[in-house]
């Protein structure tokens, strides 16, 4: 697909702390200059969505800290999500680059996540159990000391399927891909199944190639399961629009509405026009969304985007109700920290918003570690199979 000539607006996404590579307000919060502290206010007083509600004049002396002063600022509720990283932080997030393992787990060290080209891919897998820690018995802090100690192999003792082994993996710094695709054949229907973790902006290549592959199979339904997708980039989530239907072109995906003052700030994406299709779209009558509440911002906005058109019942989704985000972000910065504060609501084409309690799921299913993503005896997927089969719930 070729690009869209439309500037491209930030939701980061919320950090997968286990797996490496999020932000924190330690790494930027070194020598914070009352310049930059009223740079930060000033912005709260002119972009931020909730400007109004914020105090024109504070003690600069009572911050010491880029989040602390978000913090201070911010309105609370519903402001959760406004934040400060490095411009290094953003550019790893942005090109999926990050060090460590590469793994996300339960509070009884189960896995629930593995990145996809990480360390630990292929070597470690949802549903492993850690038991032990270069021979200790395992502890969150032994977890994050090994995953610092860079390109040192760690043994790792797991149970897998009812069985103890022990595994060598070895953390670096590494680039991973958020993206993976399969056709499975169901009932005598093609069902396509795209595991997507993060709207990232070098993802779009990731998703392009999968969807070519589902359109050369002529796929009958689509499965996208976004139960960890914190969000991203508007772009790439309109991109992925664009992918998932070429029947609306040139109509309205959603718009963001910026505050009173900043309206002519407002943006509008559109689904591709006719001769910025290149052919691998699909045109489906509806879509199932695998969800958590992990699923946040970019990945609620595809889902409310394709409300309008392809009607309710046609936008099913499965698991728990997502995060509740219906608010966007562009990032500032000063020398080298972003700031991202909240400046914009995101509406749909029935200019309708994501509810702060998020999007309820039409079937609810459990997120079931035990089994990995794409299975089709996993929970949440099982129940999307299960509805295509029957119309219903099970």
């Amino acid at each position: 697909m070729k690009l869209k000539k439309i500037v491209s607006l930030s939701l980061l996404a919320l950090a997968l702390s286990a797996c490496g590579g999020g932000g924190s307000d330690s790494a930027s919060s070194v020598g914070l200059s009352n310049s930059e502290k009223i740079f930060v206010h000033n912005l709260f007083l002119d972009e931020y969505l909730w400007n109004t509600q914020v105090a024109e004049q504070i003690d600069y002396g009572d911050y010491s800290t880029r989040q602390g002063l978000i913090d201070g600022l911010k309105v609370t509720p519903p402001d959760i999500w406004s934040f400060t990283i490095t411009a290094q932080e953003y550019e790893n997030f942005a090109n999926q680059k990050t060090a460590g393992f590469g793994f996300a787990y339960a509070s009884d060290f189960t896995l629930s996540l593995v990145r996809i080209d990480a360390p630990a891919y292929e070597k470690l897998f949802r549903g492993d159990k850690l038991l032990q820690v270069n021979g200790e018995a395992v502890t969150q802090e032994n977890i994050s000391a090994a995953a610092s100690n860079l390109n040192n192999p760690t043994s790792f003792k797991l149970l897998r399927n009812g069985s103890e082994v022990t595994v060598v993996v070895t953390p670096s710094e590494y680039s991973f891909k958020v993206s993976l695709g399969k056709v499975i054949d169901h009932n005598g229907k093609k069902v396509a199944y795209l595991r997507y973790d993060s709207f990232t902006e070098s993802s779009v290549e990731e998703f392009e190639a999968i969807f070519t592959t589902f359109k050369n199979a002529n796929v009958d339904e689509l499965v996208i399961d976004m139960r960890y997708n914190g969000g991203g980039s508007i772009l790439t989530a309109s991109l992925l629009l664009d992918n998932i239907t070429d029947a609306y072109p040139e109509q309205r995906q959603v718009y963001l509405d910026w505050n009173d003052d900043l309206k002519s700030n407002n943006n509008t994406y559109t689904f591709s026009d006719l001769d910025l299709q290149d052919g691998n779209e699909l045109t489906m009558p509806r879509v199932f969304f695998l969800t958590t509440s992990n699923s946040a911002s970019a990945s609620e906005l595809v889902i409310s985007a394709l409300t309008p058109y392809l009607g309710k019942s046609n936008v099913i989704t499965v698991g728990e109700a997502t995060h509740g985000k219906p608010v966007g972000m562009t990032g500032r910065t000063y020398g080298e920290n972003f700031y991202f504060l909240v400046n914009f609501l995101v509406r749909n084409n029935a200019e309708e918003t994501t509810s702060f309690e998020g999007i309820p799921v039409t079937c609810a299913a459990e997120d079931d570690i035990t089994k990995r993503m794409g299975d089709p005896e996993e929970k949440m997927f099982a129940t999307a199979l299960y509805y295509i089969d029957n119309t219903s719930c099970p």
